[in-house]
């Protein structure tokens, strides 16, 4: 059992999304997020992720969703507000990440798990 935090990032109307390099998998679409640390909360661990995966920080917490994830674990999505000039950046050259600001509406869902999408489905939208 593995609980899993996700940072979605909204600047505006759009949301990030990062493509980046996943083993097993090649290229995939997805939140910046990992692994909840011992002793970490959702919201700790979501926000040191997207710091460790894009660089961004002083970001305003927005509000923070938990949904059960297919692996028998927790799943945080805690949403944060990015300030209009918040740039992501690759921190790790071998994710070979792209960064995305797409509407809701516009996210290719195809590689997201079936709990973000019920997020996107049911939340997104009132924060962007």
């Amino acid at each position: 059992m593995k609980d899993l935090s996700m940072a979605v990032v909204v600047k505006r109307d759009k949301v990030l999304i990062q493509q980046r390099y996943r083993r097993n998998k090649g290229m995939v679409f997805e939140f910046p997020g990992g692994s909840v640390d011992h002793g970490e909360s959702g919201e700790e661990a979501a926000i040191r992720e997207l710091w460790e995966e894009t660089g961004l920080s002083n970001l305003k917490l927005l509000g923070s969703h938990q949904f059960q994830n297919e692996f028998g674990g927790d799943i945080h999505y805690v949403v944060l507000a990015a300030l209009d000039d918040s740039i992501p950046k690759i921190t790790d050259e071998n994710r070979q990440q792209t960064f995305y600001w797409f509407k809701p509406n516009e996210i290719p869902l195809v590689d997201f798990y079936r709990a973000d999408v019920e997020f996107i489905g049911k939340y997104l939208a009132k924060y962007t």
